[in-house]
């Protein structure tokens, strides 16, 4: 799957949001960044680039001692959650954390901000569920990946009411028809390619935005679009049982996954959806 160069990605995004301006990360988050993809940092300076930022930190502490991330003991502080969690993954919570944090969250047509992340928090724990049976080196970016597959539709819901708001009511109302043929057919562009553009132009790593622009790929391997997320993409935000039929068949038929395994996480996983829901932040 090919990424647009960063110039690329904001002269389209430019001309799909109609000339409004994507949001952007504060600056505590640039650095704090900086810092965890620098392997000369040192932890105590990670710490006090957190420090900037007190609202991070305490999301941060939260989620990773929250049932879905399932840590056995509690971690208490940054230094701990970097030796506990590495760079790496830490990263990845972080940008997921920013992420949520920037994007709009007022009610618009066809969006409901409890409703859309409730079903990306459900996407983030099946992913990492299934991840750690299929891919195990993978959790951390599966979760990442999971959570953020949408996270383009928000900003098109506020930025284009009019008429991304009619697709959106369109796939609510239609349960066997994924989101992504309905945007293509109706604007000639879809979720997944924007969220490619704007991960671009936020310049989170290429291999998550790969996997958020290419979600929907059919044509993509396994080694470009981890199992664990084309599974997760079937997972519906309404009309959801049609979504979770999908997935369980697919994973059964294509991966080998057993029905009852797969019962029993999509439960654990609902219950996660909760939990990271009250602590996400």
């Amino acid at each position: 799957m090919k990424l647009f160069t960063k110039k690329k990605s904001t002269q389209r995004l430019d001309e799909i949001l109609k000339g409004q301006e994507p949001p952007t990360f504060p600056q505590s988050v640039m650095s704090l960044l900086k810092l965890l993809r620098d392997p000369e940092s040192e932890v105590g300076a990670i710490a006090e680039a957190l420090n900037w930022d007190p609202g991070m930190i305490v999301r941060v502490l939260k989620t990773v001692n929250s049932a879905a991330f399932g840590a056995v003991r509690k971690i208490d502080s940054v230094p701990h959650a970097v030796s506990m969690m590495g760079r790496s993954q830490l990263e990845q919570l972080v940008l997921a954390i920013a992420v949520k944090g920037a994007l709009p969250s007022a009610p618009a047509p066809g969006f409901e901000s409890s409703r859309f992340w409730q079903a990306a928090f459900f996407r983030a724990g099946m992913a990492r569920a299934i991840a750690e049976r299929l891919h195990p080196a993978d959790q951390a970016r599966s979760f990442t990946g999971g959570l953020l597959q949408d996270m383009a539709i928000p900003l098109l819901a506020h930025t284009r009411p009019d008429d991304y708001g009619k697709v959106l009511m369109e796939w609510h109302g239609s349960p066997k028809v994924d989101l992504h043929t309905i945007e293509k057919e109706a604007l000639g562009w879809s979720h997944d390619e924007v969220g490619g553009y704007l991960g671009t132009d936020w310049e989170l790593p290429e291999n998550l935005t790969s996997i958020i622009q290419g979600h929907h790929d059919n044509s993509a391997t396994d080694a470009e679009l981890p199992p664990a997320l084309r599974l997760v993409a079937l997972h519906r935000e309404t009309e959801r049982e049609f979504g979770i039929e999908a997935m369980i068949e697919t994973a059964k038929t294509t991966y080998g996954l057993e029905a009852d395994w797969l019962q029993e996480t999509i439960a654990s996983s609902e219950e996660q959806a909760n939990d990271l829901s009250r602590t996400f932040g």
